[in-house]
Protein backbone atom coordinates (compact mmCIF):
# COMPACT_ATOMS: atom_id res chain seq x y z
CA UNK A 1 0.00 0.00 0.00
CA UNK A 2 0.65 3.60 -0.82
CA UNK A 3 1.52 6.19 1.98
CA UNK A 4 2.46 9.51 1.95
CA UNK A 5 1.43 13.03 3.25
CA UNK A 6 -1.31 13.49 -0.16
CA UNK A 7 -3.70 11.06 -1.39
CA UNK A 8 -4.22 11.99 -5.75
CA UNK A 9 -8.49 11.95 -5.72
CA UNK A 10 -8.45 12.02 -9.41
CA UNK A 11 -5.93 13.58 -12.31
CA UNK A 12 -7.29 16.91 -10.83
CA UNK A 13 -8.02 16.77 -7.26
CA UNK A 14 -5.58 15.88 -4.56
CA UNK A 15 -6.09 15.89 -0.82
CA UNK A 16 -3.73 17.05 1.80
CA UNK A 17 -4.09 17.20 5.28
CA UNK A 18 -3.37 20.43 7.33
CA UNK A 19 -2.02 19.19 10.66
CA UNK A 20 -3.14 22.37 12.74
CA UNK A 21 -6.77 23.01 12.01
CA UNK A 22 -6.73 19.70 11.61
CA UNK A 23 -8.33 19.48 8.10
CA UNK A 24 -8.59 17.91 4.63
CA UNK A 25 -7.78 20.17 2.11
CA UNK A 26 -9.41 19.02 -1.75
CA UNK A 27 -7.16 20.81 -4.38
CA UNK A 28 -7.32 21.21 -7.79
CA UNK A 29 -4.55 21.17 -10.14
CA UNK A 30 -4.60 23.16 -13.54
CA UNK A 31 -2.18 23.68 -16.69
CA UNK A 32 0.01 20.73 -14.89
CA UNK A 33 1.91 20.14 -18.77
CA UNK A 34 3.08 23.86 -18.43
CA UNK A 35 5.28 24.68 -15.64
CA UNK A 36 4.53 28.54 -16.43
CA UNK A 37 0.60 28.18 -15.95
CA UNK A 38 0.35 25.35 -13.72
CA UNK A 39 -1.47 26.42 -10.50
CA UNK A 40 -2.93 24.72 -7.39
CA UNK A 41 -6.27 25.93 -5.82
CA UNK A 42 -7.98 24.91 -2.71
CA UNK A 43 -11.54 23.92 -3.44
CA UNK A 44 -12.75 22.63 -0.34
CA UNK A 45 -11.23 22.43 3.30
CA UNK A 46 -13.26 19.68 5.29
CA UNK A 47 -12.43 20.18 9.06
CA UNK A 48 -11.83 17.37 11.45
CA UNK A 49 -12.86 17.30 15.05
CA UNK A 50 -11.50 19.95 17.39
CA UNK A 51 -8.71 18.92 19.30
CA UNK A 52 -8.45 19.87 23.09
CA UNK A 53 -5.95 22.46 23.78
CA UNK A 54 -3.59 20.23 25.50
CA UNK A 55 -3.68 18.00 22.34
CA UNK A 56 -2.63 18.38 18.88
CA UNK A 57 -2.15 16.76 15.19
CA UNK A 58 2.06 15.32 15.28
CA UNK A 59 1.76 13.81 11.46
CA UNK A 60 -0.77 12.34 9.13
CA UNK A 61 -0.35 9.58 6.35
CA UNK A 62 -3.10 8.56 3.67
CA UNK A 63 -3.04 5.42 2.55
CA UNK A 64 -4.76 4.51 -0.87
CA UNK A 65 -5.16 1.51 -2.76
CA UNK A 66 -2.42 -0.32 -3.66
CA UNK A 67 -2.94 0.17 -7.23
CA UNK A 68 -3.26 3.71 -7.04
CA UNK A 69 0.29 5.55 -7.36
CA UNK A 70 0.30 9.41 -6.64
CA UNK A 71 2.68 10.24 -8.73
CA UNK A 72 5.38 8.39 -11.07
CA UNK A 73 8.36 9.85 -12.28
CA UNK A 74 8.83 7.14 -15.45
CA UNK A 75 7.07 8.14 -18.16
CA UNK A 76 7.39 4.89 -19.41
CA UNK A 77 6.19 2.64 -17.27
CA UNK A 78 2.19 4.16 -17.53
CA UNK A 79 0.61 3.34 -20.92
CA UNK A 80 -2.39 5.67 -20.39
CA UNK A 81 -0.20 8.33 -20.20
CA UNK A 82 1.58 7.74 -23.72
CA UNK A 83 0.21 9.87 -26.66
CA UNK A 84 -1.53 6.70 -28.30
CA UNK A 85 -3.85 5.58 -25.45
CA UNK A 86 -4.28 8.88 -22.84
CA UNK A 87 -7.32 8.61 -20.84
CA UNK A 88 -6.16 11.49 -18.83
CA UNK A 89 -6.61 14.83 -20.74
CA UNK A 90 -3.19 15.33 -20.66
CA UNK A 91 -0.57 16.73 -23.25
CA UNK A 92 2.01 14.23 -23.55
CA UNK A 93 3.83 15.55 -26.89
CA UNK A 94 7.52 16.27 -25.25
CA UNK A 95 11.21 15.80 -26.52
CA UNK A 96 12.41 12.24 -25.08
CA UNK A 97 14.84 13.80 -23.46
CA UNK A 98 12.31 15.45 -21.16
CA UNK A 99 10.44 12.63 -19.75
CA UNK A 100 12.08 12.10 -17.00
CA UNK A 101 12.74 15.28 -15.86
CA UNK A 102 8.77 15.87 -15.42
CA UNK A 103 6.21 15.18 -12.72
CA UNK A 104 2.93 13.30 -13.64
CA UNK A 105 0.10 12.43 -12.30
CA UNK A 106 -1.17 8.75 -12.57
CA UNK A 107 -4.94 8.38 -13.51
CA UNK A 108 -6.89 7.00 -11.09
CA UNK A 109 -10.62 5.65 -10.52
CA UNK A 110 -13.14 7.37 -8.44
CA UNK A 111 -15.66 4.14 -7.74
CA UNK A 112 -15.03 1.09 -5.23
CA UNK A 113 -11.97 3.08 -3.47
CA UNK A 114 -11.62 4.47 0.00
CA UNK A 115 -8.57 6.53 1.79
CA UNK A 116 -7.38 5.99 5.28
CA UNK A 117 -6.00 8.76 6.88
CA UNK A 118 -3.64 7.70 9.92
CA UNK A 119 -3.56 10.36 12.29
CA UNK A 120 -1.16 10.61 14.99
CA UNK A 121 -1.77 12.83 18.21
CA UNK A 122 0.10 13.44 21.23
CA UNK A 123 -0.61 15.91 24.69
CA UNK A 124 2.00 17.65 26.54
CA UNK A 125 1.89 14.96 29.24
CA UNK A 126 3.32 13.05 26.81
CA UNK A 127 0.45 10.26 25.64
CA UNK A 128 -0.11 9.61 22.24
CA UNK A 129 -2.47 7.68 20.49
CA UNK A 130 -3.11 6.59 16.49
CA UNK A 131 -6.36 6.74 15.16
CA UNK A 132 -7.65 5.90 11.64
CA UNK A 133 -9.97 7.99 9.37
CA UNK A 134 -11.85 6.09 6.54
CA UNK A 135 -13.41 7.49 3.93
CA UNK A 136 -14.90 6.69 0.50
CA UNK A 137 -13.07 8.76 -2.46
CA UNK A 138 -16.68 9.33 -3.67
CA UNK A 139 -17.32 11.89 -1.34
CA UNK A 140 -14.63 13.47 -1.09
CA UNK A 141 -14.39 14.11 -4.86
CA UNK A 142 -18.24 15.09 -4.10
CA UNK A 143 -17.66 17.83 -2.24
CA UNK A 144 -14.96 18.95 -4.71
CA UNK A 145 -17.12 19.81 -7.30
CA UNK A 146 -19.16 22.97 -6.04
CA UNK A 147 -21.84 22.77 -8.71
CA UNK A 148 -23.06 19.25 -7.32
CA UNK A 149 -23.20 20.74 -3.94
CA UNK A 150 -25.78 23.02 -5.10
CA UNK A 151 -27.62 20.54 -6.98
CA UNK A 152 -30.01 17.61 -6.35
CA UNK A 153 -27.23 15.35 -5.71
CA UNK A 154 -25.12 17.35 -3.46
CA UNK A 155 -24.40 16.76 0.10
CA UNK A 156 -26.51 19.78 1.54
CA UNK A 157 -23.69 21.38 3.08
CA UNK A 158 -23.62 24.30 0.52
CA UNK A 159 -20.61 25.77 -1.19
CA UNK A 160 -19.04 27.69 1.20
CA UNK A 161 -15.03 26.59 0.92
CA UNK A 162 -14.92 26.00 4.52
CA UNK A 163 -16.83 22.72 6.00
CA UNK A 164 -17.19 22.09 9.63
CA UNK A 165 -16.87 18.62 10.68
CA UNK A 166 -20.19 18.27 12.27
CA UNK A 167 -21.95 18.92 8.65
CA UNK A 168 -19.76 16.11 6.92
CA UNK A 169 -17.95 13.75 8.84
CA UNK A 170 -19.86 11.84 11.21
CA UNK A 171 -22.37 10.37 8.73
CA UNK A 172 -19.43 9.91 5.87
CA UNK A 173 -16.73 8.80 7.77
CA UNK A 174 -15.40 5.86 10.37
CA UNK A 175 -12.93 6.85 12.79
CA UNK A 176 -11.24 3.77 14.95
CA UNK A 177 -7.84 3.76 17.39
CA UNK A 178 -5.68 2.25 15.18
CA UNK A 179 -5.92 -1.38 16.16
CA UNK A 180 -2.80 -3.46 14.13
CA UNK A 181 0.67 -3.54 14.57
CA UNK A 182 1.17 -3.12 10.96
CA UNK A 183 1.42 1.04 10.55
CA UNK A 184 -0.91 0.71 7.16
CA UNK A 185 -2.27 -2.43 7.30
CA UNK A 186 -3.58 -3.33 3.51
CA UNK A 187 -6.12 -1.98 1.74
CA UNK A 188 -7.61 -3.01 -1.40
CA UNK A 189 -11.02 -1.36 -3.20
CA UNK A 190 -13.48 -0.44 -0.16
CA UNK A 191 -12.33 -2.97 1.84
CA UNK A 192 -8.99 -2.95 4.52
CA UNK A 193 -7.62 -5.49 6.85
CA UNK A 194 -5.43 -4.81 9.90
CA UNK A 195 -3.60 -7.52 11.65
CA UNK A 196 -3.13 -8.70 15.69
CA UNK A 197 -1.11 -10.99 17.11
CA UNK A 198 -4.06 -13.41 17.05
CA UNK A 199 -6.24 -13.02 13.85
CA UNK A 200 -6.68 -10.21 11.03
CA UNK A 201 -9.90 -8.04 10.86
CA UNK A 202 -11.32 -7.20 7.66
CA UNK A 203 -13.20 -4.46 7.29
CA UNK A 204 -15.27 -3.72 3.88
CA UNK A 205 -17.13 -0.41 3.10
CA UNK A 206 -18.93 -0.95 -0.08
CA UNK A 207 -22.76 0.03 0.53
CA UNK A 208 -24.08 -2.77 -1.52
CA UNK A 209 -21.79 -5.80 0.06
CA UNK A 210 -23.50 -4.16 3.41
CA UNK A 211 -27.15 -4.60 2.09
CA UNK A 212 -26.38 -7.88 0.96
CA UNK A 213 -25.01 -8.51 4.32
CA UNK A 214 -27.94 -7.21 6.25
CA UNK A 215 -30.05 -9.64 4.10
CA UNK A 216 -27.86 -12.72 4.16
CA UNK A 217 -28.12 -12.47 7.87
CA UNK A 218 -31.49 -11.98 8.45
CA UNK A 219 -31.28 -10.23 11.22
CA UNK A 220 -28.69 -12.20 13.09
CA UNK A 221 -26.02 -9.72 14.69
CA UNK A 222 -22.63 -11.71 13.21
CA UNK A 223 -22.45 -15.03 11.51
CA UNK A 224 -19.39 -17.74 12.11
CA UNK A 225 -18.35 -18.94 9.06
CA UNK A 226 -17.01 -22.98 8.94
CA UNK A 227 -13.49 -21.49 8.82
CA UNK A 228 -13.99 -20.11 11.99
CA UNK A 229 -14.45 -16.60 10.77
CA UNK A 230 -17.02 -14.41 12.68
CA UNK A 231 -19.21 -11.76 9.72
CA UNK A 232 -20.98 -9.19 10.89
CA UNK A 233 -22.32 -5.75 9.85
CA UNK A 234 -21.59 -2.71 12.04
CA UNK A 235 -23.89 0.26 11.62
CA UNK A 236 -23.50 1.57 15.38
CA UNK A 237 -21.58 4.39 15.87
CA UNK A 238 -18.05 4.37 17.16
CA UNK A 239 -18.14 7.25 19.56
CA UNK A 240 -15.06 9.04 21.20
CA UNK A 241 -16.25 10.90 24.01
CA UNK A 242 -14.89 14.74 24.54
CA UNK A 243 -12.42 15.41 27.24
CA UNK A 244 -9.34 13.80 26.52
CA UNK A 245 -8.86 14.20 23.17
CA UNK A 246 -11.75 16.33 21.18
CA UNK A 247 -13.60 18.86 22.57
CA UNK A 248 -16.60 17.89 21.89
CA UNK A 249 -18.31 13.96 21.62
CA UNK A 250 -16.88 11.95 18.13
CA UNK A 251 -19.58 9.93 16.48
CA UNK A 252 -18.84 8.38 13.25
CA UNK A 253 -21.44 6.26 11.70
CA UNK A 254 -20.24 4.88 8.21
CA UNK A 255 -21.13 1.00 8.17
CA UNK A 256 -19.24 -2.06 6.79
CA UNK A 257 -18.92 -5.72 7.70
CA UNK A 258 -16.13 -6.95 9.59
CA UNK A 259 -14.69 -10.03 9.38
CA UNK A 260 -12.35 -11.58 11.97
CA UNK A 261 -10.48 -14.80 10.58
CA UNK A 262 -8.29 -16.17 13.27
CA UNK A 263 -4.25 -16.20 12.38
CA UNK A 264 -1.22 -16.47 14.44
CA UNK A 265 2.33 -15.68 13.87
CA UNK A 266 1.19 -13.03 10.58
CA UNK A 267 4.02 -11.41 9.45
CA UNK A 268 2.61 -9.91 6.47
CA UNK A 269 -0.63 -9.37 4.33
CA UNK A 270 -1.19 -8.92 0.38
CA UNK A 271 -4.34 -8.09 -0.51
CA UNK A 272 -6.63 -7.40 -3.57
CA UNK A 273 -10.24 -6.62 -4.23
CA UNK A 274 -11.06 -11.19 -4.31
CA UNK A 275 -8.06 -12.80 -2.29
CA UNK A 276 -6.21 -12.29 1.00
CA UNK A 277 -3.07 -13.71 1.48
CA UNK A 278 -0.89 -14.46 4.69
CA UNK A 279 2.28 -14.62 5.34
CA UNK A 280 3.36 -16.63 8.19
CA UNK A 281 6.45 -17.27 9.84
CA UNK A 282 6.89 -20.54 11.54
CA UNK A 283 9.24 -20.99 14.33
CA UNK A 284 10.32 -24.71 15.03
CA UNK A 285 13.61 -25.76 16.81
CA UNK A 286 16.40 -28.29 15.12
CA UNK A 287 19.16 -29.81 17.07
CA UNK A 288 18.15 -27.13 19.57
CA UNK A 289 18.36 -24.67 17.27
CA UNK A 290 15.71 -22.37 16.40
CA UNK A 291 15.01 -21.77 12.66
CA UNK A 292 11.81 -20.48 10.54
CA UNK A 293 10.88 -20.95 7.48
CA UNK A 294 7.38 -18.75 5.51
CA UNK A 295 4.46 -20.05 4.82
CA UNK A 296 1.94 -18.41 2.46
CA UNK A 297 -1.72 -18.79 3.25
CA UNK A 298 -4.30 -17.74 0.62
Amino acid sequence: MYGSAISVLSEEIILLVRLREPALELCRLSNIDDRSKASLETVRILYLPVLTASSSLSWAVCFDDPGHVPFSKNYQQHPSLHPQSSSSGLSTQRPESRIDTRRHLHPVSAAGVVVVVLMYLNQLSGNSRIFDLTVRRRTLLGFSNAQAQAGAAGTGVGTDLAVPWEKWGPNKTRILEHDSWMCGGSLAGERRATVLQTHITIRDYNPFRVQRALKLFGGAEEVTLESGSVVKVVKEPSVYRRGEWFCDDVETRLPYVETTAPCKWCNEILMDKDNLVVVRTEVTQVNGASASKDSITD
